[in-house]
């Protein structure tokens, strides 16, 4: 998979580069976090320049960020007086808005370097809560560039040994983003079951 990407990368430069992060960033399940560490060993070699090869990535992933919020915002205008399946998830998404305002900005940066398989979710479902634009970008920018910044670092680096590399980050990561998960239901546990306790002490 490495000297596959390497070469086409090689053959067909960042624009492709660029591709390839848009369409991993919206949540088709592709080699992101290889291609950016691929990057930093083009770049070790002289055959990309650091700063071209970051402007390029910032760009794609940023377009797929972009591509996955205004999809979820597109569902929550077009579905939230829709009965079914949908309807109630535009009109819970609604209804969190102002948790997700609250919140929404920190999930987002979190989400594009620490929790990554949690990114292109937490882009759908910022756009289906309303989410404001101008936050939901700003922090998604912060986010890539520090993940961008991070993978091709040690692309540049440890350029012989990427795929090994990007192997132990991913299953990191998938680590770091279940344990959130797993942190985040318990909360909504422990909220749900103390609600259920008010309610009982009151009856």
């Amino acid at each position: 998979m490495t000297g596959q990407l390497l070469e086409f990368l090689t053959v067909y430069g960042l624009p492709a580069a660029a591709v390839l992060l848009a369409i991993g960033q919206f949540g088709v399940p592709l080699p992101t976090s290889l291609a950016l560490l691929t990057l930093g060993a083009l770049a070790a070699n002289g055959d990309a320049d650091p700063a071209a090869a970051f402007v390029w990535a910032l760009t794609g992933t940023t377009l797929g960020d972009q591509a996955g919020f205004l999809t979820g915002r597109f569902v929550a205008q077009s579905a939230e007086d829709r009965p079914g399946f949908l309807g109630g998830l535009a009109r819970k998404a609604r209804a969190a808005e102002p948790h997700m305002a609250k919140w929404g900005g920190s999930s987002v940066f979190f989400t594009r370097w620490l929790f990554t398989p949690l990114g292109p979710a937490i882009n759908i479902a910022g756009g289906v809560a309303g989410l404001h634009w101008a936050i939901f970008t700003a922090w998604g920018l912060a986010g890539e560039a520090v993940w961008i910044s991070i993978y091709i670092a040690l692309g540049f680096t440890f350029g012989s040994n990427i795929e090994t590399l990007a192997s132990i980050l991913g299953n990191l990561s998938m680590a770091l983003a279940m344990l959130a998960l797993a942190a985040f239901l318990g909360w909504r546990l422990l909220l749900a079951i103390r609600k259920a306790q008010n309610r009982s002490k009151m009856d």
